[in-house]
């Protein structure tokens, strides 16, 4: 028989984001005792000033939940939930392990494959969870975030055992208005989720469309099918089984149907660098080790990095000195 779950767990958001802060509001609401980490001094010194803001789905719900730039603050913690950017995961592994309790879970709910052998390395892969998640939120102002939509959250244990924690996190989640879930078969999931991310986040940051944009305009939509038959590919290639009867609608219907704007393109639109390396990127990689060509993936990767450069000048120099750039590129050699 499994030892009974306890009733409240000690949790620390690693990448209170907007993603982070849904869920950090969502289990402080179900009675977890909850401590946001994330590096943003002016979003930590808001929440902890004025509380954590859910807009949109959240209904403007205030939070007093505390924030810290600090990890020291996380010590002793029995569940990490991992939602920094995939750039920073190996950061945020070294956290984890510094910080957990001794039979501690780290979670993670980030996009792409990697996250959670980037934390097994870090605390053991008895000890790491993984997951998908289909809620969606986005960036308003230091302390205040928009819950968008709200999809289905799967999880369990990288070994595929069964775990009361995570059972426990499951149920309050739902409780508190997020959907969710324990798999035996995450990484499956993780792999659907990665598939669906690979084949709409790209497509939507290039263009400026939303999913469902995406899928209605033709020239779009043949970009993201041309995408996802490269990633289906993969998949096939890998072995893998993944927890729905056919892929291509799963992940088509999804576009079709969502109106949010993907964290990539808001990225992009922002200034910030978009997490193309921990998809798209990470699908080249895994593409090359099986001897799977995926010419499209490695295009479309190329392209959402140069655009991200583009607006992050445009963003420094709103208007460009053309003369005084073309007579700079004159003095230098052709590379």
């Amino acid at each position: 028989m499994r030892p009974p779950a306890p009733q409240s767990l000690r949790i620390g958001v690693i990448g209170a984001g907007a993603m982070g802060s849904v869920f950090g509001a969502a289990l402080h609401a179900a009675g977890h005792q909850v401590t946001l980490l994330d590096r943003r001094g002016d979003h930590v010194a808001a929440i902890n000033r004025d509380g954590l803001t859910v807009e949109g789905l959240g209904g403007g719900a205030r939070h007093a939940i505390p924030a810290t730039t600090e990890p020291d603050a996380l010590r002793g913690i029995e569940l990490a939930l991992v939602l920094v950017d995939s750039a920073a995961t190996a950061e945020a592994a070294a956290i984890a392990a510094a910080v957990l309790a001794p039979a501690g879970l780290a979670l993670t709910l980030q996009n792409g494959i990697g996250n959670a052998e980037a934390l097994a390395a870090g605390i053991g892969p008895a000890r790491t969870a993984l997951g998908c998640t289909y809620v969606s939120a986005a960036w308003l102002a230091p302390g205040r975030v928009l819950h968008s939509n709200t999809g289905e959250t799967v999880f369990g244990l990288l070994s595929g055992a069964a775990e009361p924690r995570l059972d426990l996190l499951a149920r309050d989640l739902a409780a508190a208005g997020l959907p969710s879930a324990t798999a035996t078969d995450a990484p499956g999931h993780v792999w659907l989720k990665f598939a669906l991310n690979c084949a709409i986040n790209p497509v939507s940051a290039l263009t400026g469309l939303r999913p469902g944009e995406v899928a209605r305009q033709a020239e779009a939509r043949a970009l993201m099918e041309s995408v996802l038959d490269e990633i289906l590919a993969v998949v096939a290639a890998k072995g893998l089984v993944l927890p729905c009867a056919d892929p291509r609608a799963e992940i088509l219907g999804h576009a079709w149907v969502r109106y949010n704007r993907p964290s990539m393109l808001q990225h992009v639109e922002a200034g910030r660098m978009p997490e193309i390396a921990a998809l798209n990127g990470a699908l080249v990689e895994e593409a090359a080790r099986l001897g799977v060509p995926v010419p499209v993936n490695r295009a479309v990767a190329q392209a959402v990095l140069a655009l991200a450069e583009r607006v992050q000048r445009r963003l420094a120099a709103p208007v460009p000195d053309e003369t005084a750039l073309e007579a700079a590129a004159a003095t230098e050699p052709l590379r």
